[in-house]
């Protein structure tokens, strides 16, 4: 099949005005060339493609299921074009941000309110991601700028370092454990957890495998202030960014823990394939949130010392 999108505007013209005149008018051309180019459509779909009636023309079944496909790609090819012009002029467009969990909910609110406030034409579409996807999806093309672990392969990607992601664990006022808490102790104890598919949940997914281990999980949840409030009610424990943990526990009877392992404490990253490559506003954002981690200071709660004892 051989038509382009003048074949595909032609045809449509025809359509929604009845008449090749119509559609002649519409497309500043003779009546003879847009029979020309209904008739090459037709011989390439091997269709006839429109009927006469006493009116004028109208579509045979073949013909209105070409014209629902056509008004799809001529609005997708509109689409294309001003993207592509306000991309070039560096005026807006959509940035692929992809991270972990704890930036999403932690920093990601502060980082991008104030950033797309100042750039109304700007559209950011966020992920939640484990850092081994993000950094391919990356190098894939599939993603702008992603946030990622000092643990993922950075190799062949533009690196800067970020913020600290710090866990610690969320126990109600009377439980008798005691921190730090090592992640084969917070495994002997009822779990209420994020749901399954989001990355801080498959990521401690994955450490309890390693551990030939599988968490109890008592209920799952769809934000750390959920989680916050059933553990309160005694149901289990939780783990949860640092930062949510001290927010969360001046309104509620929380007590928060040490994480005794060493992955509890990361560095991150921002990446990008190629800073140069982004579009103005790319680099407007990547340049907004470097500035951000002058002001992030993620200070310790006062916390209990102490060995790990049992649930209870």
């Amino acid at each position: 099949m051989k038509f382009d999108l003048t074949d595909l505007r032609i045809f449509l013209s025809a359509v929604e005005g009845g008449s090749l005149t119509a559609a002649a008018l519409q497309n500043n051309i003779v009546v003879a060339a847009v029979s020309a180019r209904l008739r090459k459509l037709e011989v390439s779909f091997g269709l006839p493609l429109m009927e006469r009636t006493g009116r004028g023309i109208r579509p045979t079944l073949a013909g209105d299921m070409l014209a629902r496909h056509a008004r799809l790609v001529l609005d997708g090819a509109r689409k294309l074009e001003v993207e592509l012009e306000a991309f070039a002029e560096g005026r807006g467009g959509s940035i692929r941000l992809l991270s972990n969990t704890n930036m999403l909910s932690e920093h990601m609110p502060q980082i991008l309110g104030r950033f797309l406030t100042d750039n109304p034409d700007i559209v950011v579409s966020v992920k939640d991601k484990p850092s081994f996807e993000v950094v391919n999806l990356l190098r894939n093309g599939e993603a702008d700028i992603g946030i990622v672990a000092a643990s993922a392969d950075m190799t062949g990607l533009e690196v800067w370092p970020f913020v600290r992601d710090r866990l610690a664990v969320i126990a109600p006022e009377g439980s008798q454990l005691e921190g730090p808490l090592a992640y084969t102790s917070i495994l002997d104890c009822p779990i209420v957890a994020l749901n399954e598919n989001v990355a801080l949940s498959q990521f401690l997914r994955r450490l309890a495998a390693e551990l030939g281990r599988r968490a109890t999980i008592r209920m799952r949840v769809e934000n750390f202030e959920a989680m916050c409030r059933v553990v309160e009610s005694g149901v289990g424990i939780g783990i949860v960014p640092e930062t949510a943990a001290m927010r969360y526990s001046r309104m509620m009877n929380l007590r928060i823990l040490p994480i005794a392992d060493a992955w509890a404490e990361r560095e991150l990253y921002l990446c990008v394939r190629s800073r140069e490559q982004l579009p103005r506003y790319g680099q407007a954002l990547l340049a907004h949130m470097l500035d951000y981690v002058d002001t992030v200071r993620i200070p310790r709660p006062e916390t209990d010392g102490g060995g790990a004892q049992p649930c209870g």
